[in-house]
């Protein structure tokens, strides 16, 4: 009886070796299936101080590379989805432009406890940066311009999983390709029934929301302030002394018009693109 359980023991250890086994004799880490390996040789190299983990279905590959610590995250048959690199609190390290981004936004007195960047698969690199003022804590994402395109309360995903790149429909990748060719996708996620696509454009930025049959329904362009001057004039005769804060171009399949953003004044307004008609709009 007793060889018997050993026979049944070292039957269990070869087939468990068949998708993990002991990176060596002196510790517990995980060596992953030859295509993992060797699709993380292939993006990071010959890196030797790697510890391998899983999260649900995914192996992460944990190591340091350039006095940074990083997650890389691979499918089980060898495909990259993700990294995270750890920046800890040093937004000083971090592009200018997010910099900026985050000191002109509400949440700039805020102590920062953790930033973090994103690198996916075919997406645009993204910056999230944790904040937090008293019992308040807050995620914010940063795209490589600066902008701040998701502000969600602190959910504990510290480990991002819900960053993981999400297959694009072909139905809205198609619209995608034809209308923005070679855009650099920001982000895209399925919010309240309709599918939203954040992506970089020319240098724009761009938002596009696709109903939950992948029919398109709206494009903003932000202008970062590039109102033309009929809109401009427009504004400023109709609410003198007022200031433009932020301004999109919004196309829908009935009607184009530019949404302005006034400071310190609470409706937005929907303003022609001739400048003739001016709406006040809440949103």
């Amino acid at each position: 009886m007793k060889s018997m359980k050993c026979f049944k023991a070292a039957m269990m250890f070869a087939l468990g070796a068949l998708v993990f086994t002991a990176c060596d004799d002196d510790d517990n880490r995980l060596q992953v299936p030859e295509a993992v390996q060797g699709a993380f040789t292939q993006k990071y190299g010959n890196e030797t101080r790697v510890e391998w983990d899983m999260e649900k279905q995914y192996a992460v590959a944990e190591f340091w590379k350039d006095n940074r610590e990083h997650d890389a995250w691979f499918t089980m048959d060898g495909a990259w989805l993700m990294t995270e690199v750890d920046y800890g609190r040093q937004i000083a390290d971090l592009p200018q432009s997010v910099q900026d981004g985050f000191n002109a936004s509400q949440y700039a007195q805020w102590t920062i406890d953790d930033i973090d960047k994103i690198e996916r698969n075919n997406y645009e690199d993204v910056y999230k940066i944790e904040v937090e003022q008293g019992k308040q804590e807050m995620d914010l994402y940063f795209d490589v311009t600066g902008n701040l395109f998701k502000e969600v309360a602190d959910g504990n995903d510290d480990r991002n999983e819900g960053m993981l790149p999400s297959q694009m429909p072909a139905a809205i990748q198609s619209v995608i390709d034809e209308k923005y060719p070679n855009a650099r996708i920001v982000d895209f996620e399925l919010e309240r029934g309709q599918y939203e696509v954040e992506l970089v454009y020319n240098n724009q930025r761009i938002e596009m929301i696709f109903d939950g049959e992948y029919n398109w329904v709206r494009t903003s362009t932000d202008m970062e302030r590039q109102v033309p001057a009929v809109v401009r004039d427009a504004v400023a005769a109709q609410y003198p002394g007022k200031v433009i804060d932020d301004c999109d171009f919004v196309e829908t399949a009935s009607e184009k018009y530019y949404l302005v953003d006034l400071d310190n004044y609470e409706p937005d307004l929907k303003v022609s693109e001739d400048g003739t008609s001016i709406t006040e709009v809440n949103y």
